[in-house]
């Protein structure tokens, strides 16, 4: 008995040593790999500082010229948009990267016209740093939203919404939007769809008193109706879908989309806008009912399309998704999800009509210092 306790203490001994050693490994490797961790933290701390421009920066003065258009901007007000390429340009790490002029000034070929109101802002954020983005010249917004999606400029790629101030009876909570009085009452949404790629809103119906004869219409706007406008469907240049009867105005050259359906409770209507084409396609449920092409001197004279949604009886409701990129499903509609809005067989989603085009010139070429800056930034 002695000798078995005598072993088993002298186990015992042993595995207390052995626990006390893989304690001190232990903790002597986390200590290793927590100053790893650190020194890790700090070289990204020292990286980031060295490709962005933050709050405590130099008070120089960038001298730049825009394609011909001297512009003076104050290097540290660059920090209130951190993460922008047009940040990481002057940073440290590439600001030997942007090319100069004649003169040692920076030379970017961006359209002068919108590099100037993001200057103009930037500089105003060193005295008001809660001013909001300024709203772009409607002639301007297509080289905008192209120049803001280059630099990744996330303040100048703002969310749609409804328009709050309206000269309507409308009653508008977020984007729901409510009738209150009889006759039609036009809305539009707060910013046009982007020019820089394809857009997509959705509206569902959430209360249409009598479907057979009451009228809801949506669409799109070359501008935000105002005065007698917002009383009437019949708006000049623009487009909309009502209910009923089918596509109305007068700068559709040509469209395939089906008539007469009926805007019942819960059914959802699509708009998508092709940038390419400058076609746009109607969805009911998200199933295709076609598309239209618009005039050739409308598309000169609609450089943006606002969203716009009209309103005809009292206690019709509507709530507008402007979220989504695109409908979830473009087939064939099923007949037992739509029979009570479509009155007859459901289009395929058309490739009729001609090719659109710009509707203005495009901005200038962007440096090959961006493309050289984006990939980087994106790794780091």
């Amino acid at each position: 008995m002695r000798t078995t306790w005598s072993q088993i203490e002298e186990e015992q001994q042993a595995t207390s040593d052995d626990l006390a050693r893989l304690k001190l490994d232990t903790e002597e490797w986390c200590r290793s790999e927590r100053s790893k961790i650190e020194n890790e933290w700090k070289r990204l701390d020292r990286l980031r500082e060295r490709m962005s421009i933050l709050p405590g920066a130099s008070r120089e003065v960038l001298e730049i010229n825009c394609s011909g258009e001297l512009l003076f901007l104050p290097k540290r007000a660059l920090c209130h948009i951190e993460g922008s390429y047009l940040n990481h340009m002057f940073s440290d790490a590439y600001v030997q990267s942007v090319p100069r002029d004649d003169e040692g000034r920076y030379f970017l070929d961006f359209n002068p016209v919108c590099f100037g109101i993001i200057v103009d802002w930037l500089r105003q954020l060193e005295d008001k740093p809660d001013l909001p983005v300024p709203r772009v010249p409607e002639s301007q917004q297509l080289n905008m939203d192209l120049l803001a999606e280059a630099l990744n400029l996330r303040q100048f790629i703002c969310g749609n919404c409804i328009k709050l101030q309206h000269a309507t009876s409308l009653k508008v909570r977020g984007n729901v939007v409510e009738a209150t009085h009889a006759g039609w009452q036009v809305i539009s949404a707060e910013h046009p769809l982007k020019m820089s790629g394809n857009s997509f809103f959705e509206v569902r119906i959430l209360k249409n008193p009598d479907p057979t004869t009451d009228r809801l219409a949506i669409g799109l706007c070359g501008h935000i109706p105002s005065g007698p406008e917002v009383h009437s469907v019949r708006i000049k240049d623009a487009f909309l879908y009502n209910s009923n009867i089918g596509l109305i105005g007068d700068v559709v050259d040509a469209n395939n989309c089906q008539e007469k359906i009926q805007f019942v409770d819960g059914m959802t209507l699509g708009v998508r806008h092709d940038i390419q084409t400058r076609m746009t396609h109607f969805y009911v449920n998200r199933a295709s009912i076609g598309s239209c092409a618009l005039r050739d001197d409308a598309l000169e004279r609609m450089p943006v399309l606002y969203p716009v949604f009209a309103l005809h009886a009292a206690g019709q409701k509507i709530e507008v998704d402007f979220t989504l990129s695109g409908p979830l499903a473009s087939r064939r509609p099923d007949a037992a999800q739509v029979a009570e809005a479509v009155l007859g067989t459901a289009l395929d989603e058309s490739s009729a009509g001609r090719q659109g085009h710009w509707p203005c010139a495009l901005m200038h070429s962007l440096p090959v210092v961006i493309d050289m800056v984006r990939p980087m930034c994106s790794t780091g």
